[in-house]
C-alpha cells in the first residue's frame, strides 16, 4: 500500500489542489507517454488526497506507483482523514454536519442515513463528528460487490469526501487564494456545486472561496497552450467525445457559460481560441 503523509492543519496554505483517482489515472497515463504532465502541480503549496480516495488509489499497483514517484520528486502530496474535519473547522460540528448533508443532497440512501442516525433537533446534542463519520463510511448505504483488492466498493464515497473537503476549505479558510478539484467525474462538480449553493443561504455571514476544477479535458488545454503537447498528441490522448462546460466572450463583451459534448475537432478549434476557457 501507498504510504502518503498525513497532514491536519492546512492553515497559512495559499494554493491548494484537491486530487480523485481519475484525474490521478489520467495523469498517469500521460507520464508513462513521456509527456511532463506533472508541470500543472508546480504551483500548489499543498495537494490534499482525502483517505477514502487513497483507499481507491490502493486498488492498482500503477495509480500507487506514480502518486509515490511524485511525492518522491518532492510534490506537497498529504494525506488527510475524513475523521480530521472537525479540527479543520474549530470544531463547529453543528456546521460540519451541514456540510456533509449538503454535500449528499443528490444521494437519497446517505440524506436518509443522516437523518435517521446521526441527526438531532438540536445540533449541541449530536455525537461526536469523528464517531458518527467512521460510522457512516463504515456501514455505507450505498455499498456494492466486494473487489479483487478486498475493499467493499462504496458508490460515490470518493466524491462525496471530496465535495465535503472542498467546503470545508472553501467556506473555514478565506486566506486560500486558489483552491482546485481534479477530476474527471462530473458527480463531484454537480455536487460540489450544489452544496456550495445551499450553503450559501446558511453561512450567511461567510464568504466562500471559489473552487475551480480541472478536468482531463482542462489538463490538455493547459498543456497544449504551453506548447507541451501537439494537436497529434491529442487525438490520441481524447478517444471519446466528452461534454466540456466553458466561457466564450461575446461581440458586446458579455461572458457566457456553455456545456455541450464536443468531438475531437470541435475541442481542438476549442483549445487553439485562447479567449476561451473551460470550466470543467
Amino acid at each position: 500500500m501507498i504510504r502518503i503523509a498525513h497532514v491536519d492543519c492546512i492553515e497559512g496554505k495559499k494554493q491548494i489542489a484537491i486530487m480523485d483517482t481519475s484525474s490521478i489515472s489520467f495523469m498517469q497515463l500521460l507520464s508513462g507517454k513521456n509527456i511532463p504532465v506533472e508541470e500543472v502541480l508546480k504551483d500548489y503549496d499543498l495537494i490534499l488526497i482525502p483517505g477514502w480516495v487513497v483507499e481507491e488509489l490502493n486498488d492498482a499497483i500503477g495509480r500507487m506507483t506514480y502518486v509515490q514517484n511524485l511525492i518522491d520528486a518532492g510534490y506537497p502530496i498529504y494525506r488527510i482523514e475524513e475523521q480530521d474535519y472537525s479540527e479543520l473547522v474549530g470544531y463547529e460540528e453543528g456546521n460540519l454536519y451541514q456540510i456533509v448533508l449538503a454535500s449528499t443532497f443528490y444521494l437519497a440512501r446517505i440524506r436518509s442515513y443522516l437523518r435517521r442516525y446521526v441527526e438531532m433537533k438540536d445540533s449541541l446534542e449530536l455525537d461526536s463528528y469523528q464517531e458518527w463519520i467512521r460510522k457512516l463510511y463504515d456501514e455505507w448505504p450505498d455499498s456494492g460487490e466486494r473487489l479483487q483488492s478486498g475493499r467493499v466498493r462504496k458508490k460515490n464515497a470518493g466524491e462525496i469526501s471530496i465535495t465535503i473537503l472542498a467546503e470545508v476549505i472553501s467556506w473555514y479558510y478565506p486566506e486560500t487564494d486558489a483552491l482546485t478539484i481534479y477530476t474527471q467525474d462530473n458527480d463531484t462538480y454537480i455536487y460540489q456545486r450544489k452544496a456550495e449553493s445551499d450553503l450559501r443561504e446558511l453561512f450567511t455571514e461567510r464568504i466562500p472561496v471559489p473552487v475551480a476544477y480541472k478536468s482531463n479535458d482542462a489538463i490538455l488545454c493547459q498543456l497544449y497552450r504551453a506548447d507541451v503537447i501537439n494537436i497529434d498528441e491529442i487525438e490520441n490522448l481524447r478517444k471519446n467525445a466528452r461534454k466540456i462546460t466553458y466561457t466564450r466572450e461575446r461581440l458586446d463583451h458579455s461572458v457566457v457559460l456553455i456545456t455541450e459534448v464536443m468531438n475531437n475537432e470541435l475541442f481542438i478549434e476549442l483549445i487553439k481560441d485562447k479567449s476561451l476557457h473551460i470550466v470543467f
